[in-house]
């Protein structure tokens, strides 16, 4: 089977969304993912102004407010299981680097014929501006993605609690990303070197929507490609993806340029059931899920736990203990750098033995780190609880003086610390980690049929990795139920 002619293998049971036609209006408008995007874009040059000047207090600073307890609540809770990439396609970040790139907001500069402008570059049928250098091939993966969200993930307690530690990690991401578009093509920052778009990318697997071609057939027949190479009504997929031959989600930005180009209007937005991608194909992926997986409970522990000394020791910005932080940096990377991967590498060469050495080792792992995207998705979400139900009052109060002088614009800088059904918070915990165990037992199932393993090989496949995977989710239910 060819890969065009399974292009919606993943989507049994699918509905086409556009088939809709209000739905079709807005995903085949231009004018309103940018207009988002502008907004967002603006609000979040408010927010690193409002980080810089505003209080020191980080519970009375909208860019910490805002950004780690509102955005990472409503990323978390509702876009990432609903569609994952939703937020790459309205994400402020890329906005300059690709107006520098493109030289314009809601048209579409087209190569006419072989003519093309002077400080133009041809690709496919746009013209682009700048370098356009091909990102190197060496890179691209996951491994710098994994490197920066591990890196960000080590002075978290400093972002969560310091707004200008916030407005220098977020500034430095808006003008990385304006840097890599100025001398590489598309959206190379987004694809490669962004860590939020790595846990997107990873966890695109699991959300609801797929863009994927509705006609297999219509497009083995197509010659113009402008899914792909762009047209005079749409750029070229940003993402330097196939959109013709998506059988993954992972690295489509849900842009929908596909969408948009397609003249035989042939690609469509789907809803599909969740987890339906359930392999992994590299060690990059697979490490950026267990890293995921491994951080996941190392923050759950550390800000949910009993052990206030853990939290003390990673807010270096608060105790100024360098020493006592290294201490803090060499725990934190042993256990999610080295410790669960080990944990992962070793149930991989268990399950080989224990199927007759069929499978090869890194099948076998592989089969093992892919129950580790549904079980981490849960275990964030299920983290993400307490920041709405505890913290959520700060979002109401922080409206009405965001730079915490005084103000008072709403009539509720002065709410109290509100927590909203405290008595509901371990419950709710709990009943999502089981569910993300289940979805992790199943898809340890689906995966554990490799190398052309039949229902016995697969079998003996499945129960170490089931077996691991019960081990995270009873130290998950322990940390969130007790």
């Amino acid at each position: 089977m060819s890969a065009a002619e399974s292009a919606t293998r993943d989507l049994p049971g699918r509905v086409d969304l556009l088939e809709r036609r209000g739905l079709a209006w807005i995903a085949r408008s231009r004018e309103l993912p940018i207009a988002v995007g502008l907004f967002l874009l603006a609000a979040l040059s408010g927010l690193l102004l409002v980080g810089a000047w505003g209080t020191t207090v980080g519970n009375r600073n909208a860019a910490i407010v805002l950004v780690w307890i509102l955005w990472w609540v409503l990323l978390m809770g509702v876009a990432v299981p609903v569609a994952a990439r939703g937020w790459c396609a309205v994400c402020p970040l890329p906005l300059p680097g690709e107006w520098l790139q493109r030289r314009a907001l809601f048209s579409v500069r087209h190569a006419s014929g072989a003519t093309t402008r002077r400080g133009f570059t041809r690709i496919g049928h746009n013209l682009y501006a700048g370098a356009n250098r091909r990102w190197p091939a060496r890179l691209s993966n996951l491994w710098l993605q994994t490197a920066g969200f591990l890196l960000l993930a080590t002075f978290s307690a400093v972002l969560l609690t310091d707004p200008f530690t916030t407005v220098v990690a977020i500034g430095g991401l808006l003008a990385l990303a304006t840097v890599v578009a100025l001398l590489f093509r598309q959206r190379a920052f987004c694809r490669f070197l962004c860590p939020v778009s790595g846990f997107l990318g990873l966890y695109a697997s699991s959300s609801l929507l797929a863009v994927r071609c509705r006609d297999e057939s219509r497009c083995g027949a197509c010659r113009d490609k402008a899914c792909i190479a762009g047209s005079e009504h749409a750029w070229g997929c940003p993402w330097m993806e196939r959109p013709n031959r998506m059988t993954r989600s992972n690295a489509c930005g849900l842009c929908l340029e596909c969408v948009r180009a397609c003249p035989s209007d042939n690609m469509s937005v789907f809803l599909r059931a969740p987890f339906a991608e359930h392999r992994l194909t590299g060690w990059d992926e697979a490490a950026k899920a267990v890293l995921m997986l491994s951080l996941g409970i190392a923050y759950t522990a550390v800000y949910l736990g009993p052990w206030g000394d853990l939290k003390d020791a990673a807010n270096v910005a608060w105790h100024q203990d360098w020493n006592r932080f290294w201490h803090y940096v060499a725990g934190l990377w042993g256990f999610a750098a080295v410790l669960v991967p080990a944990s992962f590498l070793l149930v991989g060469a268990w399950a080989r033995h224990r199927a007759g050495g069929g499978p090869s080792w890194k099948s076998c792992t592989l089969a093992a780190a892919s129950a580790a995207v549904p079980l981490g998705l849960a275990t964030w979400i299920a983290f993400s609880v307490p920041l709405a139900f505890v913290n959520g009052s700060y979002v109401v109060a922080v409206a009405s003086d965001p730079l915490g002088r005084g103000w008072d614009l709403f009539g509720t800088a002065l709410l109290p610390w509100t927590p909203v059904l405290p008595e509901w918070m371990s419950g709710l915990q709990g009943a999502i980690v089981l569910g993300g165990h289940g979805a992790a037992l199943a898809v340890a199932w689906r995966s554990a049929f490799v190398d052309g393993a039949d229902r016995r090989a697969a079998l003996a496949v499945f129960a170490p990795v089931a077996w691991l995977v019960t081990s995270f989710s009873l130290a998950l239910l322990w940390l969130h139920v007790g």
